[in-house]
């Protein structure tokens, strides 16, 4: 009786994505099924969902599936690629799927990052702006660990309280503005230098969210200030 009333769906699958497109940006891997919109099973064509996208005046989220795993992340517009569909049948898992169990529309969800090199415990990144990056740039560089950037800064600061106080006050309001608008950047900055290298981009609502999420596409990530289980190691 459930065999004979199981609805088949189909959903669009990732084949290739353009260079610098936003499926490029947002680190789409081909491969990957487009699920949902905010919630809301796709039922549609590519060139039909593209149009959607191109229309829409805010982020929405889109929810996929990549090797075992369902993830949210953001949308802004068209994402640059070549999908075909897919029959629900050949995936077992996207039969009786409720996007819902997945995506939720009256929580707040952040865009995270991850950087990983070889070897170094990874660096999850909330691309959210914080407000101590605008008033206190010193203090957010120590708390995000930028080492170098916190060295020159006491020295730019230092010389300009030695020049004149006002200057100070002006140097400081300066950099301020500049790293409160800059921080994202200035981060994503500092991880490329020291050779860390951007894997995975999704959404989720809380950082230890965020890290479980990423453990389930790699179960040998970790990260400071670890929510999760420490990585088991094999001898």
């Amino acid at each position: 009786m459930n065999e004979e009333t199981k609805i088949e769906k189909d959903f669009l699958q990732i084949k290739s994505i353009r260079t610098s497109s936003n499926g490029f940006i947002m680190k789409l891997h081909e491969g990957d099924i487009i699920i949902a919109l905010d919630g809301l099973l796709i039922n549609k064509s590519y060139d039909d969902l593209s149009k959607e996208l191109n229309e829409i005046k805010d982020k929405k989220i889109l929810t996929l599936y990549r090797d075992g795993v369902f993830f949210n992340t953001f949308v802004y517009g068209s994402l640059g690629v070549i999908c075909e569909n897919i029959n629900s049948n050949t995936i077992p898992v996207l039969d009786n799927l409720d996007p819902n169990n997945y995506f939720n529309q009256d929580d707040f969800y952040f865009q995270f990052e991850v950087f990983k090199k070889p070897g170094k415990t990874a660096i999850l990144l909330n691309t959210f702006p914080t407000i101590l990056a605008s008033l206190a740039p010193p203090l957010w560089m120590l708390q995000n660990r930028l080492w170098t950037f916190f060295c020159i800064s006491l020295v730019f600061y230092f010389f300009l309280l030695m020049i004149s106080p006002w200057l100070f006050f002006i140097g400081w309001i300066l950099k301020s503005w500049y790293v409160g608008n800059s921080q994202i950047d200035i981060l994503r900055l500092f991880y490329r230098m020291h050779n860390y290298r951007l894997s995975l981009s999704f959404c989720a609502r809380t950082e230890k969210e965020a890290q479980e999420i990423a453990r389930q596409f790699d179960d040998k990530v970790d990260f400071y200030y670890s929510y999760l289980e420490p990585v088991i190691l094999e001898d």
